[in-house]
């Protein structure tokens, strides 16, 4: 049999991991794995093609006609299903990377766009790793969550996230629920120990680890912010491990590495208020789980809904549309709703690659809320003046605010 694989990639703050899986073992190949540094506050098509290369470059370990199709694990905000970044320039990474289609720009690294390239949000590919062969496995319905600079979770059921249903929260998250004065993500990060340590010492820390050192040492106060932080923890989350059922919470993330100063308080806090028991366990995979995950959501994703298709065969206009498009430097494509909008951009920008223009294309659906297109979300998809070539692409894309860019109608 021909060997076939799936590509899974981490996109982390700092870095993104790729490695191939072996789709008929499901083992990651160390010979496979490739990091890059990722600059989060550079031009869109500059983070685009540290992307596509390193694609590329895993790819070519073992062939890229041998891979099946890509899976990325990456932070939200974000239209998975679309392949869309909705990370606004006020969240202080990806600042300019509102609106930006990445499944277009991506669809090209194994040259085919035939391949299915999904996304998928990081927490929830960490808990399908954890799930497949890490701390969650033998769990059927294990919360696993991530505790560092966010507070990631993913509510697993049977092996697949849930982000529906009355048992869970919004989304299948933890983070946005609220929690004392604020939301869970304030309180279950990095940054509230820091703050903690510097309401209660008037000092300064550099991070959670520094804090944790100064508690392996005995200091009392560096010990007491931890059994607060599992004390919280436990009150926070355990009206959701009771109703989703849990089996197992999974801990995973930077203050994982934490576990004696926190989780003896969280075990007694989670007692006291859970009707069942539920087993308590650290993640094993490490920085693997989330390239798991991304390649093991390949497996369940529609691969139809992730490729573009093609335009209909009575589409006419297109040689004329290319030629007017290739012409700008910043394009407002619009058009009526009923525009094959998917294969046109597809065909446009292969077309428009073949002309030697890498273009950047923008969902103007981004900017849509309930149906409409809200002005400081049209703000938000901004140009990248660095680039060959920018389009925003869709209905109602006229509406983007970009003085320098030629509005042209869709055929």
């Amino acid at each position: 049999m021909t060997p076939s694989y799936f590509l899974g990639i981490d996109v982390g703050g700092s870095h993104i991991t790729l490695a191939l899986i072996d789709a008929a073992t499901f083992d990651l190949l160390p010979d496979s794995v490739v990091r890059e540094n990722l600059d989060t506050h550079t031009h869109a098509a500059d983070l685009l093609d540290v992307f596509e290369h390193t694609i590329r470059a895993c790819a070519a370990k073992h062939g890229p006609a041998a891979v099946r199709g890509v899976g990325i694990a990456v932070p939200g905000p974000f239209a998975y299903e679309e392949g869309v970044c909705r990370i606004t320039p006020s969240q202080n990474k990806y600042e300019q990377l509102f609106g930006v289609n990445f499944r277009t720009y991506l669809s090209n690294a194994l040259d085919t766009r035939a391949k299915p390239v999904i996304f998928n949000n990081d927490a929830a590919c960490f808990a399908l790793g954890e799930y497949f062969r890490g701390g969650a496995q033998g769990f059927k319905r294990p919360v696993v969550v991530t505790l560092g600079t966010g507070f990631g979770a993913s509510f697993l059921n049977n092996g697949r996230p849930q982000t529906r249903g009355g048992d869970v929260p919004p989304g299948g998250e933890l983070w946005h629920v609220p929690y004392k004065t604020g939301v869970a993500d304030d309180f279950f990060s990095t940054r509230w120990l820091v703050a903690e340590w510097q309401r209660l010492t008037g000092q300064t820390a550099g991070g959670g680890k520094e804090i944790a050192q100064a508690a392996l040492k005995g200091d009392a106060t560096a010990r007491k912010i931890f059994r607060a932080f599992g004390e919280n923890l436990a009150e926070c989350v355990a009206p959701w491990l009771e109703r989703f059922g849990a089996d197992a919470f999974v801990i995973g993330g930077n203050l994982a590495r934490c576990w004696d100063l926190y989780v003896p308080a969280l075990e007694t806090g989670l007692a006291k208020r859970l009707t069942r028991g539920i087993a308590i366990k650290p993640c094993e995979l490490g920085e693997e789980a989330p390239i798991y995950g991304a390649a093991l959501a390949l497996t369940f994703a529609d691969a139809a809904a992730a490729t573009p298709g093609v335009l209909p065969a009575d589409f006419t206009g297109l040689g004329a549309l290319t030629a007017e498009v290739s012409a700008q430097k910043q394009v407002l494509l619009d058009g009526a709703a009923d525009t094959p909008w998917k294969p046109l951009v597809a065909t446009l920008d292969s077309a428009l690659r073949a002309a030697g223009k890498k273009t950047v294309w923008y969902d103007v659906n981004a900017a849509r809320t309930g149906g409409v297109l809200d002005a400081d979300s049209l703000a938000n998809i901004r140009p990248d003046a660095q680039a060959d070539l920018c389009v925003v692409a869709g209905t109602g894309a006229s509406q983007v605010p970009w003085p320098d860019a030629v509005k042209i109608l869709a055929p």
